[in-house]
């Protein structure tokens, strides 16, 4: 009687109109990070109309406020969005970290947190490439290589071996595309000026039209080759050729062109830069962008501007290759560290802006790079695109202290100068959110996810933990300046935690019998340390297995963390004052618990988080979205209703 029923559905399926058959979309994701990301900080200190896709996106009630890592930066951050665990599980606990196996390692012997090759746990755009779902991860942390599952002892975990040559037959496999810009630079960016590169009289240039200026040239090295630019114009300079010979038919032109001063909303994003000049290198294929911020029309005074050019990392050569022909020029970041040098002086060094001007001009072509490479990734019809976006942070770590009213000096109309630049990045963002969000409209079963890494605090104090340590007996350097670990109990290798100098790894000296009375000494060290207030510097201790649900300890993890009074920040430095005056800056790191150091968990086109959730709870509701398992090692869990 079943196989009856069965042959008769079959029959009347196959009798059915086509008009009234219905496919039911493929589910679909996007799973952005906007790094410093915090729905408070964006919704009271920017003015509405730099991010109206993100007000969109508050107003609809989409977002639940995410407790982040611990401690609050980036690589952690990132490692537990991707794997949907915390650092103690993925084995990424700080942005630099002790090196594993412990026995092969000094605790001094650091390795990035944002390589692939620290990775204990499998990021979700590998579980979704296993379970055969075509997956773009547009430069994304630890990628783009197989985890590196490295055992925390000597021996080889034999687990391990196999979840690695597992994630390398993922990464393998064709409908996975793994990029990561971060990874390797060819030439950083780089300005040259009349003082710092004097033009001299043009020679031996191939393909110089006839003009009545004598040509002027400079060149100069970026990477393992030279760089020319020849200076020219009709009547008076006024443009720059630049390229890798002599010759003016190998080069891109650049105009000079006063500085940007609009709003990056409905214009082209860096429209005075020149096109990208593709370069062959060893290590691939770099491009070159010039940008001639300043020429005197006599050649006697010049500004010209290249921008940093990465090599693109990815999965497979051809990943690189297809990405490399259609973006043109991957910029990961603005080049804010030329304020105050070669771009001329801040705004907070009485500077007029156009150093904050020029900069932001490097920003918007970071911005438009990220969005043609958003386009091209989900032109390739992905299951899943996972994306990252990092000028926020960016301008956040510079500009974002000077708007903290209770800062000693505080000046309310530099703030709002400087908030304005701000708001200029921050429209970056919502330019990429918004194409995002198209993305996933015009694209039925589409689930947008929203996401960071952490939040900010402004600073303009400076807590050093080692000296605390060294006051207290617990830690000497040698007569290098560098920790004595064979006379070191404790040290603090980043900054944002305590770990103990144990048995077990190179140089280590304390019993684990003993582990506990050495925490405990350097906790009464830390607590210690005054400001120059005369208050306590550290407000309050942390410590693994009393706040196990916030991911601290583990195998690179530390033994003691901590946070500090208003206006702190914390340095791994050796030497100095334990507390004392330091730049103004914003920074997180602090403990995830704190609302400012919180991000936001969003989703569009599904009902949106109930109450607070965590950043590793991400990754699972990706996954069930997509009807494939959470990754591995993931103990968060799906938000999906």
């Amino acid at each position: 009687m079943r196989r009856l029923f069965v042959v008769l559905s079959l029959a009347l399926a196959a009798c059915t109109p086509p008009a009234l058959v219905r496919e039911t979309p493929r589910a679909r994701a996007i799973f952005v990070s906007f790094d410093s990301f915090n729905a408070d900080r964006l919704a009271t200190t920017l003015p509405p109309e730099a991010v109206p896709t993100f007000r969109r996106l508050f107003a609809a009630n989409a977002c639940a406020p995410a407790r982040p890592a611990f401690p609050s930066v980036t690589a952690p951050g990132h490692a537990a969005l991707w794997t949907g665990a915390y650092g103690d599980v993925n084995g990424v606990a700080a942005n630099t970290q002790p090196r594993l196996p412990r026995a092969d390692h000094a605790l001094t012997d650091l390795v990035s947190g944002y390589a692939a090759d620290g990775l204990r746990a499998e990021p979700i755009w590998i579980t979704a490439a296993r379970n055969g779902k075509t997956v773009v991860a547009h430069h994304v942390t630890q990628a783009p290589g197989a985890p590196g599952y490295p055992a925390v002892d000597a021996a080889e975990e034999p687990a391990m071996a196999a979840r690695r040559a597992e994630a390398a037959a993922a990464l393998a496999r064709p409908q996975a595309r793994i990029l990561n810009g971060y990874n390797r630079t060819f030439a950083p960016a780089t300005a040259l000026s009349e003082q710092t590169n004097p033009l001299r009289p043009a020679r031996g240039w191939a393909s110089v039209p006839a003009s009545t200026l004598a040509p002027l040239e400079v060149a100069w090295k970026a990477g393992t080759d030279s760089v020319y630019a020849l200076f020219t114009g009709d009547t008076a300079y006024d443009r720059v050729y630049v390229g890798f010979s002599r010759d003016l038919a190998a080069t891109v032109r650049a105009d000079a062109h006063a500085e940007e001063t609009t709003m990056p909303t409905g214009r082209p994003l860096a429209r005075y830069f020149s096109p990208p000049l593709a370069h062959a290198t060893p290590g691939g294929t770099a491009f070159l962008r010039a940008r001639l911020f300043d020429l005197a029309p006599d050649g006697s005074r010049y500004l010209l501007f290249l921008a940093a050019m990465p090599l693109t990392d990815a999965n497979r050569p051809d990943v690189a290759t297809a990405y490399d022909a259609a973006v043109r020029g991957w910029t990961g970041n603005g080049a804010y560290g030329l304020i105050g040098r070669a771009f001329g002086r801040s705004l907070a060094d009485d500077g007029d802006g156009t150093a904050e001007r020029r900069y932001l001009e490097t920003a918007e072509l970071a911005a438009d790079a990220s969005l043609r490479g958003s386009r091209w990734a989900w032109a390739q019809s992905p299951d899943l695109l996972l994306d990252y976006f990092a000028l926020g942070d960016e301008a956040d770590h510079q500009f974002y202290g000077f708007l903290e009213a209770q800062r000693p000096g505080y000046d309310a109309a530099l703030a709002g100068r400087i908030n304005a630049v701000r708001a200029h990045v921050w429209a970056l963002a919502d330019r990429k959110l918004a194409l995002l969000d198209s993305l996933a409209r015009s694209t039925p079963g589409t689930l947008l996810v929203v996401s960071g890494d952490h939040g900010m605090r402004a600073s303009w104090m400076t807590f050093r933990p080692n000296v605390a340590l060294a006051a207290a007996g617990l830690l000497r350097l040698n007569t290098e300046g560098r920790v004595d670990l064979a006379q070191t109990d404790a040290v603090s290798v980043s900054g944002y935690y305590v770990s103990v100098n144990t048995l077990g790894r190179p140089g280590g000296r304390v019993a684990e019998s003993d582990r506990e009375a050495v925490v405990a000494r350097a906790e009464a060290a830390l607590r210690a340390v005054r400001g120059p207030d005369g208050q306590p510097v550290v407000s309050r201790i942390f410590r693994p297995g009393d706040a196990d649900a916030l991911g601290t300890g583990g195998p690179v993890g530390g033994d003691l963390y901590y946070d500090l009074a208003p206006g702190f920040y914390w340095s791994g430095e050796l030497t100095g004052a334990a507390a004392g005056p330091g730049r103004v800056f914003a920074n997180h790191g602090y403990p995830p618990v704190d609302a400012d150091m919180q991000t936001g968990l969003c989703l569009v086109g599904a009902a949106a988080p109930s109450g607070p959730v965590r950043i590793v709870d991400a990754a699972p509701t990706v996954a069930r979205w997509l009807g494939i398992p959470a990754p591995p090692q993931a103990i968060g869990h799906s938000v999906l209703r």
